[in-house]
């Protein structure tokens, strides 16, 4: 017995460019390959996400991030999964570490 196997088209969970399925997969295959263990060492974050950064490492809650930002909870968890991509870290520890070892220049103010 044969078994046919379907493409289908669709779009990535993570990064949303669209990509051929064939095993169901939600997620792209550049975004499942592990990057090379580089981590960019300047990303491009915007203000807000700078903001967020800053705070999470303060060790402040979702909430009481959206709080200070008069943002919705919802908001600050989708600009931490943006912030994870885009610094490769997967938790908020790993955040926090990387804003302690990345921290702003003097006189920078970020929040």
């Amino acid at each position: 017995m044969n078994t046919v196997e379907i493409d289908s088209i669709g779009n990535c969970f993570r990064c949303g460019q669209e990509f051929r399925r064939s095993d169901g997969s939600r997620i792209c295959l550049s975004c499942r390959t592990p990057q090379s263990g580089t981590k960019p060492l300047n990303p491009q974050l915007t203000f807000r996400e700078r903001q967020v950064v800053a705070l999470v490492s303060r060790g402040k809650l979702n909430k009481e991030i959206a709080y200070e930002l008069h943002l919705c909870e919802g908001t600050i968890k989708e600009y931490l999964n943006r912030i994870f991509r885009k610094l490769g870290t997967s938790n908020r520890t790993e955040l926090a570490v990387w804003a302690l070892t990345h921290q702003p220049a003097r006189g920078e103010q970020v929040a």
